[in-house]
């Protein structure tokens, strides 16, 4: 009898113990990112491995003013054949001519990819990448040809010793730096708390602008955070301007030096905005570009809006 309570209670010890550790581990895998990056709605999940690759490619793009390949598609194929490079993937997704990223079903055409598994019929299908023309209603925030890519959209990061993911584009640049609005619209909010150029790690955006555009009656709330002090140009209620000057780059509010926080949201949702900019757009009036028929912005990477930080 006193065998079969001591076998009882050695069992459900050991059980207990089995449990308390796979609480312990599970976190401790995920934290270190055992299960690998997964593409969710658009969205690639435990993506920090990539941030250094993705972020100097795409900053080379941008600076050259060739357009936009977003994370998630360069991970589509990656992910089938990690021995493509982020370069090789970016150059063929491309559009050189509308300078936006091809239709899926377009590149899974080319003898480099229609082998792999993800390029079947069905897999496109349940993908959620992007197989149409894109409208794409923006021009750039700032100057491109000048910055570095601090933060992408979604990037999971730690600042300040705090894990989060970054529901914004964080564009690095000169202090007083113009900032640009990125479409025809009405300022609705101007908050300029801060009279020097300072990090505050409980300052939030900072010093920020929002603005709302309505285009092919998809309306767009724009945040633009940690700007200089007193460089706003516009107040509450103007009417702004494609490629008009608005303020210039600061580091106020919860910060990590010069930067511009670029946030864009539709229905309470933040989405993608450097994938709504068209790179055929610069700063002149004269410029023109060929029309082609296209699809309203599909915005397969909708994450729920959360208080924008930095």
């Amino acid at each position: 009898m006193k065998k079969h309570k001591v076998l009882k209670i050695i069992c459900s010890s050991s059980i207990s113990l089995i449990i308390m550790g796979l609480v312990i581990l599970i976190p401790v895998l995920m934290l270190l990112d055992f299960f690998g990056a997964n593409i969710t709605d658009g969205y690639v999940e435990n993506n920090s491995q990539y941030a250094d690759m993705y972020k100097e490619v795409v900053r080379r793009n941008l600076i050259s003013g060739n357009g936009y390949v977003s994370l998630d598609r360069i991970l589509y194929f990656y992910l089938e054949n990690d021995k493509l490079t982020f370069d090789q993937i970016y150059n063929d997704n491309l559009d050189n001519e509308l300078k936006q990223v091809k239709p899926i079903s377009e590149v899974c055409e080319m003898n480099r990819y229609k082998i792999y598994n993800v390029c079947n019929s069905e897999e496109i299908k349940e993908s959620n990448q992007i197989n149409e023309i894109q409208n794409k209603p923006f021009n750039s925030p700032l100057d491109f040809t000048n910055l570095y890519v601090t933060s992408y959209f979604m990037e999971d990061r730690i600042i300040y010793g705090t894990p989060n993911t970054h529901s914004a584009w964080d564009f690095s640049a000169e202090e007083k730096t113009p900032v640009y609005s990125v479409c025809d619209g009405e300022v609705t909010n101007v908050s300029f708390s801060y009279s020097s150029n300072i990090i505050d790690k409980e300052g939030g955006a900072g010093n920020y602008i929002k603005i709302k555009c309505v285009v092919d009656e998809i309306e767009y709330n724009v945040l633009y955070g940690h700007l200089y002090p007193d460089s706003s140009k516009v107040k509450k209620g103007d009417k702004v301007s494609s490629w008009q000057e608005i303020a210039t780059v600061g580091t106020t509010g919860y910060s990590t030096g010069n930067h511009l926080h670029f946030q864009v949201s539709n229905k309470n949702k933040v989405v993608d905005g450097v994938s709504l900019i068209d790179f055929n757009k610069n700063n002149d009036s004269s410029n023109i570009h060929p029309t082609f028929p296209t699809m309203p912005p599909t915005f397969g990477n909708e994450i729920e809006l959360h208080k924008p930080l930095y």
